[in-house]
Order: C-alpha cells, then sequence, then structure tokens
C-alpha cells in the first residue's frame, strides 16, 4: 500500500499543475492529497513495526523531522516561483524519490506475522539479521511457536476499521487519540495562519511554523522517554492552550508579546505533532494499526481544513481564532486522562490486546 500510494502522489501531485479545467484540478488535487496522507500514514506505520523496541520512539519522532525540513523550503519554493503551476510541479516532482523505496523498504515482517503469513515475515527477519551479522537459526522456530500461541489464545488474526469501534475501552481510546490529531493540526495550521494577520508576511508566517518545528520535534524525543508519551501530550496541549488563551484575553499586550504567545502556541502544537504519530503507532493493535493511524490522519485532515476558517474570524476580532485555537488544546489535554500510558510496553497485537491494554492500573496511570 505504501509504494502504491507514493506512485498515486507523483502521479496527481504532477497533473494538478498541468488540469486545464477547474473542476479537473479539484478532482487532481483531492486525489494527490488522498495519496499524500495515504503515503504518511503508512510510512510511520512500517517505521514503527520494523524498528526495534528501544529504538521504537526515536525513529518515530525524528520520522517528523523530514517534513518539518520539507515544510521549511515551501516559502523558498513560493518566493521564486510565483506562478502556482511551476510551484506546484516543482515540490511534486520530488516524489519520484519514492520509487526507491520499492526495492529497498520490506513488508512489515509483524503485520505479516499477524496476518499468518509467516513465512514471508521468516524471510524478511532472515534478511534483516544477515545484513546485520545476527544469528538467523532461531527466527522460524520462535515465530512458529509464537504462532502456535496466538492461535490458541485469540479468535482472530485479521482486522478492520470497525473493530475499533466494537470494544468499548479500544472505542474510548480511539475516540481521544483521533480527536487529539484533530485539535494538533487545527491549532498548527490555524496559528501559523493567524500568525500572519500580525505581522503581515506570508513568507515569514510559514517559515516560523516550519522551523519551529524542529526544534519541537527534537525536544519531543527526551520528553517522551523520561516522562512517557500521555504526560507530554498533557503539557504539550496545556502550552498551546494556556499561551493561546493569553493572546486571547489579554488585550494590553504590545506586538512583540503578541507574537510571542502565538509562537509559544505553535511551539506547543510542534511537540504534540509528533507525539500523537508515536503515541497513536503504540496504542493500536497490530491488526488495525494501519487503520487507525490513518483514520486519525484522516481526521487530523479535516482540522486542517478547518483552521483557515477559524484564523478568517480575525476579520470579525483578532481574539476570537487564539481562543478557539486554546479552547480545544485545554480540551485535548484533559482527553490524555481517557488514554493509557504506552511507553515501555510491547506493542498489542490482535483486537483483543487492543481492548485489554491500559485497562491494568499499572499501565494507565498518570
Amino acid at each position: 500500500m505504501f509504494v502504491s500510494a507514493c506512485v498515486m502522489q507523483l502521479i496527481f501531485g504532477c497533473l494538478v499543475s498541468a488540469a486545464p479545467w477547474f473542476w479537473l484540478f479539484v478532482v487532481f488535487r483531492f486525489l494527490d492529497g488522498f495519496a499524500t496522507g495515504a503515503t504518511m500514514s503508512t510510512g510511520f506505520t512500517i517505521i514503527m513495526e520494523i524498528v526495534g523496541k528501544s529504538k521504537r520512539e526515536i525513529m518515530a519522532i525524528l520520522y517528523q523531522i523530514p517534513f518539518n525540513l520539507g515544510h521549511a523550503t515551501l516559502p523558498l519554493f513560493a518566493y521564486y516561483l510565483r506562478h502556482w503551476r511551476w510551484y506546484h510541479l516543482a515540490f511534486s516532482s520530488f516524489s519520484v524519490l519514492y520509487l526507491i523505496f520499492y526495492w529497498t523498504v520490506p513488508e512489515s515482517p509483524r503485520w505479516l506475522f499477524t496476518t499468518g503469513r509467516t513465512d514471508r515475515a521468516v524471510k524478511i527477519l532472515e534478511a534483516g539479521c544477515k545484513r546485520n551479522n545476527m544469528p538467523t537459526d532461531n527466527i522460524r522456530t520462535e515465530l512458529e511457536q509464537a504462532a502456535l500461541i496466538t492461535a490458541a489464545t485469540t479468535t482472530s488474526k485479521k482486522g478492520n476499521i470497525i473493530d475499533l469501534f466494537r470494544h468499548p475501552y479500544l472505542c474510548q481510546k480511539t475516540l481521544a487519540m483521533a480527536f487529539n490529531w484533530l485539535v494538533v493540526c487545527l491549532v498548527y495550521y490555524g496559528v501559523s495562519q493567524h500568525i500572519s494577520h500580525l505581522s503581515g508576511n506570508v513568507f515569514m508566517n510559514v517559515a516560523i511554523g516550519a522551523t519551529l518545528g524542529v526544534p519541537g520535534t527534537l525536544i519531543c524525543v527526551p520528553m517522551t522517554k523520561y516522562l512517557g508519551r500521555r504526560i507530554t501530550l498533557f503539557l504539550s496541549n496545556s502550552l498551546s492552550g494556556i499561551a493561546l488563551m493569553i493572546l486571547a484575553f489579554a488585550p494590553s499586550l504590545d506586538s512583540t508579546m503578541t507574537v510571542a504567545m502565538a509562537t509559544i502556541g505553535l511551539f506547543g502544537a510542534s511537540v504534540t505533532f509528533p507525539n500523537v504519530y508515536l503515541y497513536g503507532g503504540e496504542l493500536f493493535p497490530t491488526v488495525v494499526r494501519n487503520s487507525g493511524v490513518g483514520l486519525c490522519s484522516f481526521v487530523g485532515r479535516v482540522g486542517s481544513i478547518i483552521a483557515p476558517f477559524i484564523s478568517g474570524l480575525s476579520t470579525r476580532g483578532l481574539w476570537i481564532p487564539p481562543a478557539v485555537f486554546g479552547g480545544f488544546s485545554l480540551a485535548a489535554a484533559a482527553s490524555v486522562f481517557l488514554m493509557p500510558e504506552t511507553r515501555g510496553f510491547p506493542l498489542p497485537e490482535t483486537i483483543e490486546d487492543g481492548e485489554t491494554f491500559g485497562k491494568n492500573k499499572k499501565t494507565s496511570k498518570l
């Protein structure tokens, strides 16, 4: 699915720049956005499932750095390529680099195992061990024994997106995580646009938002490692919410402090962004992890769509957008109490694992 989404992104991204009619532009743009979302969610899922437990959190968070760097180049493209067709074609053409992954990125052995394709999982694991000079003697035996245990203790190996809502506790965690995705996309992109109403420089606006993403992502690494995913999510959402509420309801702030509060709110969202990827990837069971992360990504895109309209309310009052963004951030901070901590625990594999994980007080303690 990952490679297919990459090819779709390349094709439709380039076709957008050549669309002769508006209706065709809308169709190609929609398909390009659909493929981009699929590329991000499936790519992240693969990273979560092929990287070992000791490196999982740092890889899942640093996965966002290329996104930040790519985001930071957009003002440069926009400044020198003022016609939208050349602008869109320029950054869409970079998708051709994705084709390399067809030969270099393996299928997730964890997903293959949980769906009963043990032979393929063994081959991929053996190839990885040989590449890293590790023994391969016991891989097949251990996987076959694990498959027998899994078959004896679970009723089903496969799952779909509907399973996320069939079980009450898994449904609760899914809704809470999806809400956090909605909020972080709403706040990140909304506040980025709101800053333009304060500074007036659209190129600087995008550059600030993208640049803040890098330190936010880097700080997220030690925070999630030592504080845990849930406390980090609570703190980053609270930081955004408090800063934006100050911006909304402290009219005596001068122009410098106004921009500073908006920047702090944006910084909090930049810490939240990589964390929801990591947290969501660990929260959903393997058989529906791609579906769960994909669902959250979709909900997040809804937040991105709504963000410009909320930012546009600044024409009725500059206090309205930060009040809305701040309120959502504080609500998201409160919603973390509906989810368990995942740091240091094995990834849930089956739907049954996903439903039971976190009910134990040890995993749900804040």
